[in-house]
């Protein structure tokens, strides 16, 4: 059994309506895994969830914006 974790990443304009919405959602372990594997290898386990996640929102949310941006430019071209 294990849990799940989701982090989000909303970029808004000025009026507070969302713009770009990116989300990752990572398989952490779950506490009776804690104690069959370990803490250490746990919480390692937990660690690479929470950074793996970051950088795929993150990354992806950028892009999006960045691809944006570059419509609006050649928009306006």
């Amino acid at each position: 059994m294990s849990r799940k974790m989701k982090i989000t990443i909303s970029i808004e304009d000025e009026n507070g309506e969302t713009y770009i919405e990116e989300t990752s959602v990572k398989t952490l372990p779950h506490i009776k895994e804690i104690d069959k594997q370990g803490f250490r290898k746990s919480f390692s386990q937990l660690e690479t969830a929470v950074l793996e996640a970051r950088k795929e929102v993150s990354d992806e949310a950028v892009k999006k914006y960045m691809e944006e941006i570059s419509k609006k430019k050649r928009n306006a071209k």
